[in-house]
């Protein structure tokens, strides 16, 4: 099998992650790495070219760039231009009208573009979406995601827990539901005045199902989880323990795919039961999952429209809490002077 040779851009969190999960796999050959402030690859990776400014004479068809989010609009666009194909890190691109013109130059260029929205690869979203399309839950009434903890190591001038975490949930949603409206949104200022470092988001579907984003810097446990209700049960699933478990009076004696597991009846009648979950690493799954749209096979990666609305949905949460429903930076010291 051929390998697909690849350069990556940036060696900062989450390239020092895509340089070792691309080492790792043996379908890409990794041909280079480009990043202008670094001098040397972390002690564990093997061997491989690093550069500070792209080669002119480099050949690699494939480019995974996960170097600041100011720089993807200008780095994908060049990369497109060379005719590569890419796969940027989330967001692609700091606003809807940016993400629009890569997705056009990728498509003019018959070129593949996607973004890394990584929960879309962690295998218990795979489980949720069984669940919910099975039906067990009935008519799908409310989604509540929660992303907290994990305050970055660099907080840079025009970064917000939104465009850091938020992301993630609101593409999450619009995978589950469809195209979304942002109908609220509230911040909060704790550490910095002029960057939010806590957020709700208020969504609502074309069909009417409403959803909660809560992100927060500041809870000093990672918490990752999604609570989906229906009009017959509930689903919770954590992202890092990689759990689904399934909750609802009456659901064990339903017809369902489910019917044949362990289901679990406490003496309210509540039925319990776990839904099965391959555990995997969701950078490595990405990875596969990219395989796949680069072999032009079905896969859950977003691009095209999907791509553009995960910029777009980022965008119109930070105009709502920016514009009107901002907590600012408060300052105790301030009430004692």
């Amino acid at each position: 099998m051929t390998k697909i040779r690849t350069c990556l851009f940036g060696l900062g969190h989450m390239g020092k992650n895509h340089l070792r999960v691309l080492q790792e796999d043996s379908r890409y050959e990794l041909v280079a790495v480009i990043d202008p402030v670094t001098d040397s690859l972390p002690a564990t990776a093997q061997a491989v070219p690093l550069y500070k400014h792209l080669p002119d004479d480099l050949a690699f068809e494939l480019a995974v760039v996960a170097a600041p989010t100011e720089l993807h609009y200008s780095l994908v666009t060049g990369l497109l231009q060379r005719n590569h194909h890419v796969f940027v890190e989330k967001p692609a691109a700091s606003t809807q009208s940016q993400a629009e013109e890569l997705v056009a130059l990728a498509q003019s260029k018959n070129l593949k573009l996607a973004v890394g929205n990584i929960e879309r690869c962690n295998p218990v979203v795979g489980a949720l979406r069984k669940v919910i399309g099975s039906g067990i839950l009935g008519r799908l009434v409310h989604l509540n995601g929660l992303r907290a903890g994990g305050f970055p190591r660099n907080v840079k001038p025009g970064n917000n827990v939104i465009l850091d975490l938020g992301v993630h949930e609101l593409d999450l949603f619009r995978m589950i539901l469809g195209p979304l409206d942002i109908v609220h949104g509230i911040g909060h200022s704790t550490q910095m005045s002029s960057i939010y470092d806590a957020a709700e988001i208020s969504v609502r579907s074309k069909q009417g199902v409403t959803g909660t984003v809560h992100v927060n810097w500041l809870t000093p446990q990672r918490m990752r989880s999604i609570r989906v209700t229906g009009s017959e049960g509930l689903c919770l699933v954590d992202y890092i323990q990689q759990t689904c478990e399934v909750f609802g009076n009456g659901l064990k004696s339903k017809d369902s795919i489910f019917a044949s597991l362990p289901w679990q009846t406490d003496a309210q009648g509540l039925d319990t039961v776990q839904i099965p979950v391959v555990a995997k690493e969701s950078l490595k799954e990405q990875l596969d999952q990219l395989h796949l749209y680069l072999s032009g096979k079905d896969h859950v990666l977003a691009i095209g429209a999907e791509l553009i609305e995960s910029v777009s949905l980022v965008e119109q949460a930070e105009k709502q809490v920016a514009s009107a429903h901002v907590l600012p930076f408060h300052d105790p010291q301030s009430e004692r002077r």
